[in-house]
């Protein structure tokens, strides 16, 4: 059999949680939300919020923990009310400028990229407790745009363009995206490379191929813009761009192709005899001294002249040699 006492208060109990439960009549520690930046770049301060309505009750502690590690502390009952627990100096909280609900980080490091979270107590009698996290990475930006290689600056119609576009080493990796004509690319003319990881430094680099055959759609006035961006969360955006020419085919002017007949010294076996001789009459043809009928006429008899007498000469040596050669058989 129960005593009164316990039965008491046993119905004190249930009348509380009753009386608790009602619409309008809830007291107590509630509406505990953190506002943590997801993304911070490396150097940059940080500004943790921790946000509750302690209602009725009376704030007892605030705490903050990276990871489950606590490194920061508010008493509003103790003087000072703050307190610092940090081994390392990898977190350097500002205390002039961090109270009961904000916390700020100077000069954060990317080793501190992690869970955040903040953990509020009530006093007493209810010591309600309510624990809030969040994610928040430190990042190192990259120092250049993303590179675009292989891309050449004209295309023909039918032809494969093939390239690749790369973010310069940071923490986390670029997200990589390939735009044609501002609209962005559909996946399958890309592909993903694995991550490239610089271990030294841990920091990471992206490459992302794009392969795909252009046609008519591609061409916007003959030219088609290639355009890589480059984002990491929302404290980075950079892009990197190519303008393409369409490349025609020429035609000469008849609307007719080249006919290697019309070069006969230019077919390929030809006798360089043949060169020479074309370039002798073409040099002589336009040379100071060109031929003409009427310089042909005045100029005949002294090449008959001297024709006549270069035979007799000839005619004279032949019979000296004959007598010579009859003397020398007798």
């Amino acid at each position: 059999m129960q005593k009164p006492a316990l039965k008491l208060r046993r119905l004190f109990i249930i009348t509380a949680v009753y009386i608790a439960s009602l619409p309008g009549l809830t007291v107590g520690l509630r509406n505990v939300n953190v506002r943590i930046p997801s993304a911070v770049k490396r150097g940059d301060n940080a500004l943790l919020i921790c946000n509750y309505d302690i209602e009725n009750d009376t704030l007892y502690t605030v705490k903050w923990y990276r990871g489950r590690r606590e490194f920061y502390r508010y008493t509003p009952k103790e003087n000072p009310a703050w307190k610092i627990f940090t081994k390392t100096n990898e977190i350097d909280v500002e205390t002039a400028q961090s109270n009961a609900s904000h916390v700020l980080l100077r000069n954060v490091p990317t080793s501190i990229s992690g869970k955040f979270a903040c953990e509020v107590s009530a006093d007493a009698p209810t010591f309600d407790t309510s624990i809030v996290a969040a994610d928040m990475e430190v990042v190192e930006l990259p120092t250049q745009r993303p590179i675009i290689t292989g891309i050449h600056s004209r295309y023909r119609l039918g032809d494969v363009v093939n390239g690749n576009c790369s973010s310069d080493y940071s923490k986390p990796a670029a997200n990589l995206t390939w735009w044609i004509n501002d609209i962005q690319v559909p996946p399958n003319y890309l592909r993903i490379y694995d991550i490239q990881r610089h271990v030294a430094e841990h920091l990471e680099s992206a490459v992302l191929e794009i392969k795909f055959v252009v046609t008519v759609h591609h061409f916007i006035k003959s030219r088609l813009k290639l355009k890589c961006s480059a984002r990491i969360h929302e404290i980075y955006a950079q892009e990197s761009e190519k303008l393409i020419e369409e490349d025609r085919p020429r035609f000469l002017a008849s609307g007719r192709s080249p006919d290697m007949n019309m070069y006969p010294f230019d077919q390929p076996g030809d006798g360089d005899g043949h060169n020479e001789l074309f370039l002798i009459h073409s040099n002589a043809a336009c040379g100071p001294f060109a031929w003409h009928p009427i310089m042909f006429l005045l100029l005949w008899p002294s090449y008959w002249v001297l024709g006549a007498w270069e035979n007799w000469e000839n005619w004279l040596w032949n019979l000296l040699e004959v007598r010579h050669l009859g003397r020398a058989v007798r």
